[in-house]
């Protein structure tokens, strides 16, 4: 009597050929985030004084151009999110480059506040829904079955990546050829950076399923209700929202923040050193996510976020800025990678963009987070109040957190 093991060919194939191709795709993501994400997020504190003096506006009209695309992109989401479990997602993403595209040349010949407005909630929402996070974590999590954590980590970067180089370039731009050229010269760069690379990678599907093997949890999905049924699904985004909100208070002020304290000219550093240090939160919590309790990193997440909001109240001079922004950078590297690993791990891979869709339609909350921390300056005179009311917001959400069950806890649950 003996055992005889035989190797389906096809499987194997198809598993050298994934695990090689998948570092490619990796390598995309960080490509198609630093433009989208560098491009309309990072590179907007610095074009938030030229448009005070030009339209001859207050802080909180210009800041409403940012919330308008995080709130626009967040309704969005959803749709896309489905469309990328369904859909090719080299259509997707071309079409979010070309968005892209027209935004800047249609806003780089604006000639009125509310038609960067406009520009911001429509063409830009539609091309950061289409070829931003959302892209990238939904290419990652499709293509990567172990290492994944360390793969979102990694892919997350991109964001800060982009919000390293892209903030350097446009503030030369800005001194030598004023906003409206600079958005012709980024137009021009996200062409060549993400078009031929969307059309080359996104040739191929990720390999998951074999004709005639069975593999139940590619095929296998959650529906919307049965999503939005579950605490497993509401209890991170609650909890995470918060420190969305309150680092995208700090973010998109920075610049504006800089000045009133007398070191205006450092506001580039203060952008890059917190994208340097989101890069390094997002290595920390992507690779410590694969084996250490979620809520854990949540909870370390979260007191970066309050440890840095508290320190930039009053005058704080340079060195504190400069440590607060540090803070603050750590946990805002860990809220991509959280919300991908949470989902994921609890969620499974077919139903990852659903679940991500609708999980960044609750994140646009986040939106009101510059708008507030603006309109509360122009009240008060200072971003004291600001700073103080995002970091009492955190602790609700870590109290909360506490309650997220494990990602065995759905295991035995067939989905909805």
């Amino acid at each position: 009597m003996y055992w005889e093991c035989r190797i389906d060919p096809r499987i194997v194939s198809v598993t050298v050929q994934s695990n090689e191709y998948r570092w490619l795709v990796l390598g995309y993501t960080l490509v198609i985030q630093a433009v989208s994400v560098g491009i309309l997020v990072y590179c907007f504190a610095l074009f938030v004084v030229p448009w005070l003096e030009e339209f001859s506006a207050s802080r909180r009209d210009v800041l409403l151009a940012i919330s308008l695309l995080q709130l626009s992109t967040g309704i969005w989401s959803p749709l896309v999110g489905r469309a990328m479990d369904r859909m090719p997602m080299r259509f997707l993403v071309l079409s979010g480059v070309a968005m892209l595209i027209a935004g800047l040349l249609l806003a780089s010949a604006a000639t009125a506040l509310w038609q960067i407005l406009a520009i911001y909630a429509t063409c830009f929402a539609l091309a950061m829904a289409l070829m931003g996070t959302l892209a990238a974590q939904t290419l990652v999590t499709k293509w990567f079955d172990d290492k994944r954590g360390f793969a979102i980590g990694i892919s997350a970067t991109g964001t800060n990546l982009g919000g390293i180089v892209f903030p350097w370039v446009a503030a030369g731009l800005l001194l030598d050829i004023g906003w409206r050229d600079t958005f012709v010269w980024l137009a021009a760069t996200a062409l060549v950076l993400a078009g031929p690379a969307s059309w080359w990678v996104l040739r191929r599907e990720p390999e998951r399923a074999v004709p005639g093997v069975d593999n139940p949890r590619s095929s296998q999905g959650w529906t919307t209700r049965g999503i939005l049924g579950t605490r497993v699904f509401w209890i991170p985004l609650i909890s995470i929202v918060p420190l969305n909100i309150a680092f995208s208070a700090v973010q998109f002020n920075i610049g504006a923040f800089a000045g009133d304290l007398g070191f205006g000219g450092a506001a580039a550093s203060l952008i890059m050193t917190c994208s340097v240090m989101m890069v390094v939160g997002k290595f920390f919590f992507g690779a410590l996510g694969d084996r250490f309790d979620h809520r854990v990193l949540y909870w370390i997440s979260a007191a970066f976020m309050i440890s840095g909001l508290l320190q930039l109240r009053g005058q704080p001079d340079y060195s504190v800025t400069l440590a607060a922004i540090v803070c603050i950078g750590l946990s805002g590297g860990a809220i991509l990678p959280m919300f991908a690993l949470i989902f994921g791990s609890r969620f499974g891979v077919a139903s990852f963009g659903r679940v991500m869709g609708l999980a960044m339609l609750g994140v646009t909350t986040g939106a009101v987070g510059p708008i507030i921390a603006g309109w509360m300056y122009d009240v008060t005179g200072s971003y004291d109040l600001a700073f103080l009311c995002s970091a009492l917001l955190c602790v609700p959400g870590a109290a909360l957190m506490a309650f997220l069950p494990k990602p065995d806890a759905l295991a035995s649950v067939t989905p909805q």
